[in-house]
């Protein structure tokens, strides 16, 4: 998630904001027009990604983490993608470093080591997303999210594109401010930036773009963070679908399964992900974090 949150806003008040921004009407068309994003745009679309795969479930390479490990996988059944996510075995929730001055991304200095990029397997190509980045926060960031957690972002973007998030380039505040147009808007979901009342350039992640908080999430309005779910943009367009779980819930082997909004539009085309889950696989003994509800979106 985000790790620019200036120290005097914490995360948990912008309860007080959300509710008003989403009880406006045609809100998303009012900020569209703000100085902010000044390079609102609909994002390019690309024809469908929909492939012909036979069923059954495909893997990434497995990839070390902390004392255990992970992989990304995808499943296909009767030719559409079901889920399309992370697995991680024990270990990997165990030893895994416990320091840092605020969170995995330890505040602009980039401890890589709480950084894994996990490759998806060549089947992912039925879908839209191109690749996973996995990143651990031993604690948390601003509240309500300071609690031991992991970061699941699925990108629409190659690794290359992703790398080249970088407050270096000259265009770094344009960029990241720079925000979709209305219709590719999830519903509830809108920029920390503009919930905020702060410069895009302010709360822009490196390597990862411009985190969009959904004002209806519980953790915002009082309830204990244990699971959420972002959306992220770069230069015009979403670019990530991120969930965000505890450690303490993948240790407690609930179940969490969920449906997100919609958008009125969405690009690239292609099936994207319309809920995410969260459980875990007794039979292969693995803690899965995936998305799910696959939609073909044109």
């Amino acid at each position: 998630m985000f790790s620019y949150m200036p120290r005097p806003v914490s995360v948990l008040k912008l309860a007080r904001v959300a509710a008003p921004i989403a009880a406006i009407t045609g809100v998303a068309v009012a900020i569209a027009c703000t100085d902010e994003s000044p390079a609102t745009v609909a994002p390019k679309t690309s024809l469908s990604r929909s492939v012909a795969i036979d069923e059954g479930t495909y893997y990434g390479p497995v990839v070390t983490l902390g004392p255990g490990n992970a992989r990304t996988y995808i499943t296909i059944k009767r030719g559409v993608p079901v889920e399309l996510g992370v697995e991680m075995n024990e270990g990997a929730l165990a030893g895994l470093p416990t320091d840092g001055e605020h969170d995995g991304h330890n505040n602009m200095k980039h401890r890589m080591e709480d950084m894994f990029n996990l490759p998806l397997p060549a089947e992912a190509r039925a879908t839209v997303y191109k690749t996973v980045n996995l990143g651990w926060m031993p604690a948390g960031h601003g509240a309500p999210y300071d609690r031991p957690h992991f970061d699941f972002h699925f990108y629409t973007i190659s690794e290359a594109e992703r790398l080249a998030i970088d407050p270096a380039d000259p265009r770094w505040a344009t960029k990241v401010g720079s925000f979709p147009a209305p219709q590719f808007w999830p519903e509830r979901f809108y920029p920390l930036s503009l919930l905020m009342g702060v410069p895009a350039d302010a709360v822009g992640v490196p390597l990862m773009g411009m985190h969009w908080l959904d004002v209806a999430a519980p953790e915002l309005h009082g309830a204990e963070f244990t699971e959420t779910f972002f959306y992220g943009s770069w230069d015009g367009a979403l670019i990530f679908a991120e969930p965000m779980i505890t450690k303490k819930t993948l240790e407690s082997r609930v179940s969490v399964d969920k449906t997100l909004p919609e958008a009125p539009v969405y690009a690239p085309a292609g099936m994207h992900a319309g809920g995410y889950r969260v459980y875990y696989d007794a039979e292969r003994d693995r803690h899965r974090v995936a998305l799910t509800q696959f939609i073909e979106r044109n």
